[in-house]
């Protein structure tokens, strides 16, 4: 497999930072709309990427959204929706969880899809509503086939649950909220995890399902399917370019495999030479490295999603960062720390500071409800940057005032920075 690469902590850092594309385009300032990224700049950046996490929470904007301003600055979040929708370049299934993946990718996952297909659950899920409801499955098939792109709320027949189901009666409203206590809606969602139906739009956010062959282009959808081996090593190789840097738990959480199973992919890509062996210095595990890493030094301003790529696996961020990734949204008000939506803020080659953001859109305010200092951090100058970010994402939500609130050891230097004080 070649010998072993020494590499520092820092080094690992920056070879991190430069795979998950920050740092390497040029610094962004306030309405600079004629260098916006297009399509072919955010196609690219998600084929680095490999996945890109989705997700429902809208206080601030949509987590995908947010994971391409980071890296890209200011853009049209309609030219993100034109290529996945109307392009077909990315398309949407279970990467980490819920994401946007390159199409190319797809006869990639095509085992997962077969995996959910011939699953326990989904055939559990089959047996209890041939039982209750015959012959249901196959016509909303129809009806799809027919009458598609459709919402669960756009069918004939939604199959609401009329009474809880007793197999389901120990659990809160809010674990149930996600079923929308409708057959339709889990029937929709198994077919398209089974690789039957795609999501070919979205309606605010809600998916619109037609069959797959409307969705995915006929020369990707029509491609053989990689055995699992070979699906399982190119999951494990994107992984690692979109990494740079990763023990096998990092390479197993990013597309979330088996990881015993990554363990043997990646010696195997290590043995034909398409991953380096490696040691980082203060890390417990060994690594693998990409062979054309760049360790180079990275100077990176970004304000990072809580379902951002570069953060996702909690144990990774700790020890890229010295940051312990704090995720509050279903942790009760009383009981959070740092806030409902905490957004970590990359300043240089570190996380300097940590930033509850809620986007008011009623009255057009980004509000910082708190804003906390990362140990070793210099309060000042973070807090000088921090109010330059927050003035760029405020434009580019279409937000005319940032309003600060006092909760958080930065917010006094955030506050003297909005209005041009020294802190």
């Amino acid at each position: 497999m070649g010998d072993v690469v020494q590499i520092s902590e820092l080094q690992a850092r920056s070879v991190a930072l430069a795979a998950q594309q920050f740092g390497r385009v040029p610094a962004r300032g306030l309405g600079a709309t004629a260098g916006q990224p297009n399509g072919s700049q955010l196609h690219r950046a998600a084929e680095a990427l490999g996945a890109v996490q989705i997700d429902a929470v809208n206080v601030l904007t949509r987590s995908h959204y947010l994971t391409f301003y980071s890296r890209l600055g200011p853009y049209t979040t309609g030219v993100l929706d034109g290529l996945v929708y109307r392009q077909r370049g990315l398309f949407e299934y279970w990467g980490h969880a819920a994401s946007l993946m390159p199409v190319g990718m797809y006869p990639v996952l095509r085992w997962r899809m077969e995996d959910y297909a011939r699953s326990t659950h989904y055939a559990a899920f089959r047996e209890r509503l041939d039982r209750e409801r015959p012959g249901y499955l196959e016509a909303l098939l129809a009806e799809v086939a027919a009458r598609g792109p459709l919402a669960w709320t756009e069918l004939s027949d939604p199959a609401r649950w009329q009474t809880l189901p007793p197999r389901l009666a120990r659990y809160a409203d809010s674990t149930l909220a996600w079923h929308r206590r409708s057959d339709g809606k889990a029937a929709l969602e198994w077919l398209y995890s089974s690789g039957t139906l795609a999501i070919a739009e979205r309606r605010g956010f809600e998916p619109r399902y037609d069959l797959a062959e409307r969705v995915i282009p006929e020369a990707i959808i029509s491609a053989p399917a990689l055995s699992r081996e070979e699906a399982q090593r190119a999951l494990v190789l994107t992984a690692a370019r979109a990494l740079g840097i990763a023990t096998v738990s990092d390479l197993a959480d990013y597309f979330r495999l088996p990881v015993a199973q990554t363990r043997a992919r990646a010696r195997e890509l290590a043995e034909d030479g398409r991953l380096r062996p490696a040691k980082v210095a203060g890390w417990k595990h060994d690594a693998y490295l990409v062979p054309d890493f760049d360790a180079g030094p990275v100077s990176a301003r970004a304000l990072l999603s809580p379902f951002d790529s570069l953060i996702w696996h909690r144990d990774r961020a700790e020890r890229l960062f010295g940051y312990r990734h704090v995720f509050e949204l279903y942790v009760p008000a009383a009981k959070r720390r740092y806030g409902y939506f905490v957004l970590p803020f990359l300043l240089g080659d570190t996380i300097a500071a940590r930033v509850d953001l809620k986007a008011a859109r009623d009255v057009a305010t980004l509000q910082v409800l708190a804003a906390y200092l990362e140990p070793g951090a210099p309060a000042a100058p973070t807090a000088a940057e921090l109010a330059d970010e927050l003035r760029s994402i405020a434009e580019w939500l279409s937000l005319e005032s940032i309003q600060v609130s006092e909760r958080g050891d930065l917010t006094a230097h955030l506050r003297s920075a909005m209005q041009g004080r020294p802190g």
